[in-house]
């Protein structure tokens, strides 16, 4: 199973595939700027897609105050 780090890069590779991330050879180090915040961007999403969530129900509060 690949990690955030690792499906961050797929997507960002199909994103310049697509177009949808614009990567110019002839201005490397300004790619790579923009490139690298896509990553982290992409990163924290997929991080946060896979947090686990934690739910509370109503009921669980109100046996709190009841007791």
């Amino acid at each position: 199973m690949m990690d955030d780090s690792q499906r961050a890069w797929e997507l960002a590779m199909a994103l310049i595939a697509s177009g949808k991330i614009a990567f110019d050879p002839a201005n490397p180090q300004g790619s790579v700027k923009c490139l690298f915040t896509h990553l982290n961007v992409l990163k924290e999403a997929l991080e946060a897609q896979t947090a686990p969530t934690t739910v509370t129900s109503s009921f669980d509060s109100e046996k709190d105050q009841v007791l």
